[in-house]
């Protein structure tokens, strides 16, 4: 296993005392596949990601658990060996291209700085490599000598991935890489991300609050919820069996990036305060399927093949679905 994050747990200081913004979860990154984190915005899904890298904000800290990068646990890696994974071994691209991109520095030049003092490579070489990562995202090579703001969007997005790969890393994590780009965009830049990743055998977190887009190129999944996964395992399982009302909810809230006639139902309400989180299910209040049982710390059900749920009512997912579904038909939403 490439990755393996252990009961991963993170703190943060507040005026109101310490958050757990990330409480206890675990995953797996095999070697060679995409593994979508998905989950709405202040789910933890950002913060879980940057912990992989060791780059958080100063108020976060680590409460506990371990990130095992092939045996090597990152949590308390040394900095001078946590500074040699990042960009050779694993690289990030940043959820805006422009967070990622220096404004006043030719993007070219920003390229070769990367490769001349973390690579080791001379002026040439460097300017070479350069050239040839922008024609593997798809950018011409006489665009090197342009800046940031000069590119649109999706370019810049493109220029970001040129970027992360530089130093050939072995896992690339993506923050929320086409949220702000329109759906035509969107599907450009992940096309070029799932050929990139077949090509060159690439393993890939992708950070992502919709679940059509875990759908198109994604291997695995990891649905986060309030700090915590509620639910994991293959792609194709999840989607199509998923076990918890969450993803259940995720999955007819966004239409797909092929196109959907298919009615969409919100998420009603807000995730929990985790400065106050409840007891039990954190989702009980949203969940239209919350029983009393769900007052109580849920278990982690299997499903299938590693697929695994935390929910007490998982063994009943056919029923939840099935009346989920009747909830979305036409004649149930008052569509003539």
């Amino acid at each position: 296993m490439l990755l393996s994050v252990r009961n991963l747990a993170i703190d943060y200081a507040s005026p109101r005392g310490r958050v757990r913004a990330v409480d206890g979860i675990s995953f797996d990154v095999p070697a060679g596949k995409v593994v979508g984190v998905v989950g709405e915005s202040g789910c933890g899904k950002t913060t879980a990601v940057r912990a992989l890298t060791r780059v958080m904000p100063a108020a976060a800290s680590f409460a506990g658990g371990e990130i095992l990068f092939e045996g090597r646990d990152i949590v308390t890696l040394p900095r001078r060996e946590m500074r040699a994974l990042q960009w050779r071994d694993i690289a990030y691209v940043p959820q805006s291209a422009m967070n990622a991109l220096d404004p006043v520095w030719k993007v070219g030049r920003q390229i070769e700085e990367v490769l001349r003092k973390r690579g080791g490579m001379g002026r040439r070489a460097a300017r070479a490599r350069a050239g040839d990562l922008f024609e593997m995202v798809g950018l011409e090579r006489k665009r090197l000598d342009e800046y940031p703001h000069q590119f649109s969007g999706g370019m810049r997005q493109r220029v970001s991935i040129a970027l992360a790969l530089a130093l050939d890393p072995r896992l690339i994590i993506a923050d929320e890489p086409v949220t702000a780009l329109d759906v035509v965009i969107q599907r450009q830049v992940l096309d070029t991300f799932a050929r990139l990743q077949a090509e060159l055998g690439l393993s890939v977190i992708l950070v992502t609050h919709d679940i059509s887009v875990v759908a198109y190129v994604c291997d695995y999944v990891v649905v986060m919820y309030a700090g915590q996964v509620v639910e994991a395992g293959p792609v194709g399982e999840v989607l199509r069996r998923p076990g918890h009302p969450y993803t259940i909810g995720l999955y007819n809230a966004f239409p797909e990036l092929a196109g959907d006639d298919r009615l969409l139902a919100p998420i009603d309400g807000a995730p929990p305060d985790l400065a106050d989180p409840p007891s039990g299910c954190r989702f009980r209040a949203r969940c239209p399927f919350a029983v009393s049982a769900c007052r109580h710390p849920q278990p982690d059900v299997a499903i299938g093949e590693g697929h695994r749920a935390l929910c007490h009512r998982a063994p009943e997912a056919a029923a939840l679905r099935a009346e989920a579904a009747r909830a979305l038909t036409p004649a149930a939403a008052g569509v003539s």
